[in-house]
């Protein structure tokens, strides 16, 4: 009977073995079921994403941006269409064969170098030449047989109609930036797409961007392309309608590049809602180029046609700041217009001399016509016997030393000096020969042409700020309304009645007889003050401010020319032209030619 017990041992061991392995199989198989239920039911979409992104390639074609209309129906932003021709793997190769680029290369005349770091805007397409004309379209339409891989799309360009005259207002367009697009992608930009540079073009960018579009590819495992299942077509982006007037706009940027300095700024605002109808910087760029390789060329340019000087460059006001001292002295001293200084061209404080822009004196001024003829000996002093801080206040009051707040990028504020801040960072007391100078707009006080146009729309509102803009709204591709602009006005200010009187009188007195004359119309007012800004660069800046009709404004400006040398001379004859074209009038000559500040 041993044998029967060791029989029975054995099936005994043998069962024990078999329960082992049983068991290890059945929990082989509940791991493999978590782990199936795991990819299929709990990841099952993400992989099938994944799956669907190796099977299908989508070529990326371009949305061309929304176009941008200047206030009186012209084109400011446009686009027009090149074509490209693109290299798709049709064997799962990346690379391209040299007999392919070699017979591309023979079709265009051209040497094709395609370049790896391209394939990023196209996705797995690869491009290789841009810029085609219709015949060479066609020409390698025709060679598709030979020309394995090789296709031709269109790309959407921008198209700047009036180039270098609007091109600080609208800005431009440039691919987006390696360094740019960590911060860009969450905004939904990817490698190769163009975004707006300065302008409108930069605020709006937003808006302005379409909807890309294009194939849908299906490949296989190896990566061969099977068939494009799937064409999706971009969508414009939305239209922006400007306040800018595309004559206007013209006529100052011309009017500014014929003077004698060929530099300077012009701010054409709408007095009655602050609507910006030009803004024009001098040297512009051509916007129609700057995408290429002209953008080096500009940035070593030593005129600086890249910088907008309207809303960027600062500048001392000169005499055009005597409308603050103006308007503070008859506020705070209560003045008396009738009163009256002798200018004898120079002014004493201590041991230093001051001298008045005409040498040999004025004569008996009052403030009306101290105001007209811009006389420094005057303002000198008022300016003291109202103070540094009277000064201060009243430049803040106007606006000066902070933002207007314009929907375009990269405003300055300017600068107001007061003496603490001389003491802080001068290390040096107020003088009171600070205070002369500051009463003239010199010295310390620093201003931009956008600001000086705020300050005299407010002028010419009896204190009525209105804030600037260059939007007035934005329509989709449907029509819909995504944007439109809401009136802002800033804190009005307060003077009386009797001070917004004298000033118009000493605006209006300064073109029908003072040294704004050369801007004097047979049937329009024009109210406006010269100025003549010391550079200590060279030549002085020549300013000019203004509005009309003086009686009832509808339109403010604000001109400089960078070392115009005086401001009636220089300034003065751009805002004429200005003015012509604004209420189309014909060129008039009768003015004095004398000089004047």
């Amino acid at each position: 009977m041993a044998w029967q017990r060791e029989d029975r041992f054995a099936y005994e061991n043998f069962l024990e073995k078999h329960k082992i392995i049983l068991a290890f199989f059945i929990l082989l198989f509940v791991c493999l079921s978590i782990r199936l239920f795991y990819l299929q039911i709990v990841k099952g979409n993400k992989y099938k994403a994944i799956s669907e992104q190796q099977r299908l390639h989508n070529t990326n074609e371009y949305a061309p941006r929304g176009v941008i209309y200047s206030s009186d129906n012209k084109v400011l932003v446009g686009n027009e269409f090149a074509y490209v021709a693109l290299y798709y793997p049709p064997d799962g190769r990346e690379k391209i064969s040299d007999e392919t680029l070699k017979e591309l290369g023979r079709i265009l005349g051209r040497d094709i170098k395609p370049k790896a770091d391209n394939g990023n805007k196209y996705g797995r397409v690869l491009k290789l030449a841009d810029n085609l004309t219709k015949e060479e379209m066609f020409k390698v339409r025709e060679q598709n047989l030979r020309l394995r891989g090789i296709t031709v799309a269109r790309e959407p360009r921008r198209v700047y109609p009036i180039g270098e005259a609007s091109s600080h207002v609208t800005g431009y367009t440039s691919e987006i930036k390696a360094e740019e697009i960590e911060e860009l992608s969450e905004q939904g930009y990817k490698p190769g797409d163009y975004i707006g540079r300065g302008g409108i073009e930069q605020t709006y960018d937003g808006y302005l961007q379409g909807k890309s579009g294009g194939w849908q590819i299906e490949v296989n495992a190896r990566g061969c392309r099977v068939k494009a299942s799937k064409y999706v077509r971009p969508e414009i982006g939305a239209a922006v309608y400007s306040t800018i007037n595309s004559k206007i706009q013209k006529a100052a940027y011309d009017a500014l590049k014929n003077s004698d300095s060929d530099k300077g700024a012009a701010v054409v605002l709408d007095a009655k809602t602050g609507a910006v109808l030009a803004l024009v910087s001098c040297p512009g760029f051509d916007t129609n180029k700057i995408r290429r390789k002209e953008y080096s060329k500009y940035l070593k340019d030593k005129n600086l046609p890249l910088f907008n000087r309207t809303l960027q460059a600062l500048y001392p006001p000169g005499s055009i700041f005597k409308v603050v001292t103006f308007a503070a002295a008859v506020e705070v001293l209560n003045l008396d217009p009738s009163e009256k200084v002798l200018c004898t061209g120079k002014f004493e404080l201590g041991d230093r001399h001051y001298t008045c822009w005409h040498k040999p004196g004025h004569g008996q001024l009052d403030l009306i016509h101290a105001t007209a003829q811009s006389c420094n000996i005057y303002f000198y002093q008022l300016g003291l016997r109202l103070g540094v801080k009277n000064l201060e206040n009243f430049s803040k009051k106007f606006y000066l030393g902070r933002k207007t707040g314009i929907d375009l990028p990269n405003e300055k504020r300017g600068f107001v000096p007061s003496p603490e801040w001389k003491k802080s960072n001068m290390k040096m007391k107020w003088l009171q020969g600070d205070t002369v100078i500051f009463a003239i707009g010199q010295g310390a006080l620093w201003v931009t042409p956008l600001q000086m146009a705020h300050m005299m729309s407010a002028i010419a509102n009896k204190g009525i700020c209105n804030k600037p803009y260059a939007v007035e709204k934005v329509i989709d591709v449907n029509g819909n309304e995504l944007y439109r602009r809401k009136a802002e006005n800033g804190e009005k200010i307060e003077l009386s009645e009797r001070t917004w009187s004298l000033l118009h009188t000493a605006l209006l007195e300064t073109v029908e007889s003072g040294t704004g004359k050369r801007c004097k119309f047979k049937d329009i007012k024009v109210a406006g003050k010269t100025g003549t800004a010391q550079n200590p660069q060279g030549k002085d800046h020549a300013w000019f401010i203004s509005y009309a009709p003086a009686d009832n404004p509808e339109i403010v400006l604000a001109v400089i020319v960078e070392h115009g040398g005086g401001g009636g001379v220089n300034a003065v004859p751009i805002g004429r032209k200005i003015y012509e074209t604004y209420f189309n009038i014909g060129s008039e000559t009768e003015y004095n030619k004398e000089s004047a500040r």
